[in-house]
């Protein structure tokens, strides 16, 4: 076993063979089959954190990376550098193609050849590692997210406050394995529950979360002689995913209160904050049972990951100071639409085309539906703020233009308030975007369309950008879903601390409460954090009987916490 551990760790430095972390794992699966692998166990458990995170970044991570790539674009300094780097890659890889084919032809000469070839190669190699170097130390944010690396469960402790824990969950092909870690201790659990299964049981509570899902025929909404009804939402299921996936676990996560989430597949499209963590009592339809339900928005305040190795780049970034010229806030949105109301963005291009070569129609962009919370919605953030009408870009403002050209570096919370479109929901959308209010003409500069990687060229230091916005944090539950949406990530690598972002359409009235719930609790209490006010935020509207539908998840849960949250 300690020659396998040295293969372990030796493999584990060959950062450029991804595909070794998939049979490590495999390996290390094999070696500790037991449900639970927790202390005494330290050494497997550690190595496995760490390979697992390998296989994740070969999955979730391939979206940030290329947003990262993409993002080079508007920096000629760090093009130049990425492209040079691409470069040395693909000459390397033909020096070993050749190689391989001199060792099979068995010529004269060959011999000598491959060693001339190994040196050139080591030459490349060395090159390589040179322009590392520079990105590291002129790009350092475009390392974080082009070449991640794994962190150590010691690294992650150190990273965590006395009240946070971390839970990695990663779907394989035959199980979903489930670390959490806390400063005082760490545990790693297979669940027994197929991964397929699981995408199932995700997907119908998802179908639930949608909140046009009654009158769609999803579910049946009746009126009953004992009081108001809503539509069901499953919590026997939500109950059961509790059992399988958090419950092992709880020695670790329910010492603490606040929980940073890294998950991918199924599960990166469920909030944990609808899990249910007792047997549910009375009817899924009954507002009252509802909000007596024991979810786990009641006990944690969870902040959402993209990879575990983010927490260190988040931790790392300095908290920008208040005074001087910073601004306290600054609201984009209610952008000028003429579309009438309609199902879904997609049915409001009569011609099912959104674009003309490489830009956005604009007349297509203007005919999608208007949103008339979106204005009173950051008004009432501004107020929350002590800001003004200055501090707002609202209407015929809220333009690309205006968000390309201002200082959004001295900006403390950014909100953006609109449509969100994920790449796909629109003919030839090729990556998530926010709509803006589009120029008679569309030109490069404006489209009407702020894309994830336009969004990745501003220059932010905001410490919350809020997206009220419809599906802005990406995934659907798929078995194979993203973690985070290009647009989430995007913001992370502007420079954002912490980001707001919905896992499906929100209700204008309650994005409105939420958010400014949410920034109300943060200043009426200092130091509880953003993911604490969240939470509250949630709860409060979860609580009020003035609106029995209120006390579905769909309208309470949909907003996740991207970033940093602990602050």
């Amino acid at each position: 076993m300690a020659r396998g551990h040295v293969v372990l760790r030796c493999l584990c430095l060959l950062r450029t063979v991804r595909v070794a972390s998939i049979v490590l794992f495999a390996a290390l699966l094999a070696a500790g089959s037991r449900p639970v692998l927790a202390e005494p166990s330290r050494q497997q458990n550690a190595e496995a954190f760490e390979v697992a995170q390998w296989a994740f970044m070969s999955s979730a991570g391939r979206a940030l990376r290329q947003l990262a790539l993409r993002s080079a674009g508007g920096d000629p300094e760090l093009a130049a550098l990425v492209r040079k780097r691409q470069d040395l890659v693909e000459l390397a890889s033909a020096r070993d193609a050749e190689i391989v084919r001199r060792a099979g032809d068995g010529q004269a000469g060959s011999a000598d050849a491959i060693v001339r070839l190994r040196g050139e190669i080591d030459s490349i190699r060395a090159e390589i590692a040179a322009v590392d170097a520079g990105l590291t130390r002129d790009f350092p944010r475009y390392r974080e997210l082009a070449d991640p690396a794994p962190l150590s469960l010691d690294a992650v402790r150190a990273l965590l406050g006395e009240d946070e824990s971390l839970l990695f969950v990663l779907t394989g092909r035959e199980a979903v394995h489930i670390w959490a870690v806390s400063r005082a201790a760490s545990v790693w659990h297979r669940a027994f529950i197929p991964p397929a299964f699981l995408a199932e049981e995700v997907a119908t509570l998802r179908a639930d979360l949608d909140p046009d899902a009654a009158t769609r025929g999803a579910r049946t909404l009746v009126a009953g002689m004992d009081g108001p009804r809503i539509p069901a939402f499953d919590r026997t299921i939500a109950h059961f995913l509790y059992t399988q996936l958090i419950e092992p676990v709880e020695s670790v996560i329910g010492a603490t209160h606040h929980v940073f989430v890294v998950a991918d597949g199924a599960l990166s499209g469920l909030p944990l904050s609808v899990l249910v963590s007792e047997p549910p009592a009375g009817a899924d339809t009954d507002p009252a049972a509802m909000r007596a339900t024991a979810w786990l928005a009641k006990r944690f305040a969870f902040t959402t990951l993209p990879s575990v190795d983010s927490l260190s780049a988040i931790r790392s970034r300095p908290r920008a100071r208040d005074g001087g010229d910073r601004a306290a806030f600054l609201g984009i949105g209610a952008p000028v639409l003429g579309g009438r109301p309609v199902r879904t963005v997609a049915d409001a291009a009569p011609d099912g085309s959104f674009f003309r070569g490489a830009l956005a129609d604009v007349t297509a962009v203007r005919n999608l539906p208007p949103l008339p919370q979106t204005g009173p919605e950051l008004r009432r953030l501004a107020e929350a703020l002590s800001a003004g009408e200055d501090d707002l870009l609202l209407g015929e403002a809220a333009t690309e233009t205006a968000v390309k050209t201002m200082d959004l570096s001295r900006v403390g919370i950014l909100a953006f308030a609109t449509h969100g479109l994920l790449s796909g929901d629109l003919p030839g959308l090729a990556e998530p975007a926010l709509v803006l209010t589009p120029p008679e003409v569309a030109t490069v500069e404006d489209d009407g369309l702020l894309t994830a990687s336009e969004v990745a060229g501003l220059n932010l230091s905001a410490d919350w950008v809020l997206l009220s916005a419809c599906n802005t944090a990406g995934s659907d539950g798929a078995p194979d879903a993203e973690g985070l949406s290009g647009l989430a990530r995007a913001f992370i690598y502007a420079g954002a601390r912490a980001i707001l972002v919905s896992h499906w359409p929100v209700r204008d009235d309650a994005a409105a409460r939420l958010t400014t719930g949410a920034i109300r609790a943060l200043g009426a209490e200092s130091g509880i954090g953003r993911a604490e006010a969240l939470r509250r935020s949630m709860l409060a509207v979860m609580q009020d009987e003035r609106d029995p539908s209120l006390a579905h998840p769909s309208a309470w849960a949909p907003f996740v916490l991207v970033g940093e949250g602990g602050e």
